[in-house]
């Protein structure tokens, strides 16, 4: 089978100023990761840009070459000319999935990706067209139950597959246990819904107590620092900046991850993606009460707290700060983690395709 991939995501070697390919995030979480799995089930994969014909849709490889998939992966393609593109295309024997791992239509304005996305701010590319993209395909996956019944409210009427976020837990360093240890979250301040605020008020005392270090993986020069969200000086939090996804394992470095999402549709439909992450690295989390990470805590039982309300991450983070307690739930998550392997999520996503 030839599979074609066209992500929003990912960006082809030759537009590459590094002269290599380049998967964002989503890309690589979803699709990219997954590409050996495929292959080695003997299946031809191509990421490219994808160009209709008179009848079918084509992938343009980075050598300029064109190839005819049998099935074409779509996603977060938001182009007002790709819905009828995709009709005429499946008409023709091409099976079109619509891979999605974020609830678009449900983003915040504080978050970066309001602006890129809304059709008041984006004519060319924008929600709207990306909705009617979702429509004209035949299948669509999804991270989330939360995702497939948001589709499934809205009026999709193809056929809906739950594949769940899995990480290559080989990729990962288990991290070193401190006795001060350094609580941290991991990501961009610039896509945010109001999430790190919820922590507005939480460490000033433990900070100025010396009960424990501050951190922030994913800082940016051009983004709203960690410390202004939550309200401590600036001084008190250390960084790592940015960096590709072939570098990302190395910014877990902390004792404890954060995973703080304010309540809301877009939050409700993420999945539980950067806990899976802490837990490769062996690093114990606190993690709001999200439908995702609620279900995880029932299915896994330790080695993460939940929390809600102030007074719920302050008794997490009073039970993380003895040492004994994040050794035991870091070896709980070694071993669960295990079950979120890539080796199981890959064999999951192949099997999907194969039976299309």
């Amino acid at each position: 089978m030839i599979i074609g991939i066209a992500s929003g995501d990912y960006v082809r070697a030759d537009r590459n100023p590094l002269g290599k390919e380049a998967w964002g995030g989503a890309g690589w979480a979803r699709l990219g990761q997954y590409i050996p799995y495929l292959e080695a089930a003997g299946h031809e994969v191509h990421a490219g840009i994808m160009w209709k014909t008179k009848s079918t849709s084509v992938i343009e490889k980075a050598d300029g070459s064109f190839v005819s998939p049998d099935v074409i992966i779509i996603q977060r393609m938001m182009h007002d000319t790709i819905d009828e593109t995709v009709r005429r295309s499946q008409s023709q024997g091409q099976v079109f999935v619509n891979d999605i791992d974020d609830w678009y239509w449900g983003l915040d304005q504080r978050n970066q990706a309001y602006k890129a996305s809304h059709p008041k701010y984006n004519a060319k590319e924008n929600t709207r067209f990306y909705w009617s993209n979702v429509m004209a395909s035949a299948y669509v996956t999804v991270s989330t139950p939360f995702l497939r019944d948001k589709l499934l409210q809205r009026g999709y009427k193809g056929k809906i597959v739950l594949l769940p976020n899995t990480v290559d837990v080989g990729r990962f360093t288990e991290v070193n246990q401190q006795d001060l240890p350094t609580y941290g979250w991991v990501g961009s301040t610039h896509h945010r819904s109001g999430d790190l605020e919820i922590l507005r008020g939480i460490f000033p005392k433990y900070l100025n107590a010396g009960k424990l270090k501050l951190h922030h993986s994913g800082h940016s020069d051009d983004a709203p620092t960690l410390a202004e969200k939550v309200g401590v000086p600036v001084d008190q939090v250390s960084t790592l900046p940015r960096c590709n996804t072939d570098s990302y394992p190395t910014l877990l470095t902390m004792d404890v991850g954060l995973v703080p999402l304010r309540d809301c549709d877009f939050n409700k439909a993420k999945s539980e993606i950067k806990g899976l992450e802490y837990a490769a690295a062996g690093i114990p989390f606190i993690a709001s009460s999200s439908p995702s990470y609620s279900q995880l805590y029932k299915d896994w039982g330790t080695g993460m707290l939940l929390a809600s309300k102030p007074k719920e991450w302050f008794r997490a983070i009073d039970k993380l700060l003895d040492k004994s307690v994040r050794i035991e739930y870091q070896s709980a998550l070694l071993e669960l983690v295990q079950k979120r392997d890539i080796s199981i999520g890959g064999q999951d996503l192949v099997s999907f395709y194969e039976s299309l």
